[in-house]
């Protein structure tokens, strides 16, 4: 497979007065639908849209903390660039700090802000690894891998197998979302909305909420494994099985795909 290799894109360097010194980063490379979008982020924020182009657009302001030296945060700027390597089937998208210079005082190796928007093709796979940068990733069609670490994510409008790993990711969210969840939340509220379940799907989650919503006339078979420490209420027309040592396990509208609940220090709500 060919390789197109990295692309260096457009820059622009920003000096405005009492702002933090920022730049541009601009590009755009060609995606055909069914292929696999990567992105690793490493604090900022994303936006992520899907659109009926066979191309991924990228624009990303890279800027630097207002609390910096002025002159040590151009030099950090100047030296952050944003690598992008696409083949035939896939995009992959990084910051990339290794020429990023230590701070003089500590030797410590800081890292600014990077705020990406990115278009791309609605039906693509997306591997996305996120860290600190609260993120929107709107109208997929396709597999999604997320890790988060101490960023907030809302999805909405997608169609897809989704697996979540995310670590303090505050109140989250998930609607319209058509296909199956498999999710692994700790220190995180999330608010999940299900427009169609349509295979099995499993939440682990320690230490938050989940507040998640099924479609009228979803069949599926549910089961749970609480501890003493978790509670769990529904509104659905459930069939119950058992009541058993706190872990509810019943069928909904003549069963269906398998959702799997497991939860400590945790609050529960199916509507």
């Amino acid at each position: 497979m060919k390789r197109i290799g990295l692309s260096i894109g457009l820059l622009l360097v920003i000096a405005l007065p009492g702002a933090a010194q920022s730049k541009i980063f601009e590009h755009t490379v060609s995606l055909r639908p069914g292929g696999q979008l990567r992105l690793d982020v490493d604090k900022g924020s994303v936006r992520l849209m899907g659109w009926d182009r066979d191309q991924v657009e990228i624009r990303a302001r890279i800027e630097a903390e207002r609390s910096w030296d002025s002159t040590y945060a151009g030099r950090v700027v100047d030296a952050t660039t944003v690598d992008v390597v696409s083949s035939a089937g896939s995009v992959s998208i990084r910051g990339n700090y290794d020429k990023v210079p230590t701070d003089g005082i500590f030797g410590n190796h800081v890292t600014p802000n990077i705020h990406y928007e990115i278009r791309a093709p609605r039906r693509v796979d997306l591997q996305l690894d996120i860290d600190r940068a609260n993120s929107i990733i709107t109208g997929f069609e396709g597999r999604i891998d997320l890790e988060a670490d101490r960023s907030v994510i809302e999805t909405v409008d997608v169609n897809g197998p989704i697996r979540v790993s995310i670590d303090r990711g505050g109140d989250s969210s998930f609607r319209n979302v058509r296909g199956s969840v498999n999710v692994d939340a700790d220190r995180t509220n999330l608010r999940i909305d299900m427009a169609r379940l349509d295979d099995s799907s499993r939440i682990v989650i320690d230490r938050g909420n989940i507040d998640m919503s099924l479609a009228r006339g979803q069949g599926l078979d549910l089961d749970t494994s609480l501890s003493r420490r978790a509670s769990f209420d529904s509104s659905l027309p459930l069939q119950m099985r058992n009541f058993r040592n706190n872990n509810p396990s019943g069928t909904m509208n003549g069963g269906g795909p398998r959702l799997a609940i497991q939860a400590d220090r945790s609050r529960i709500r199916l509507r």
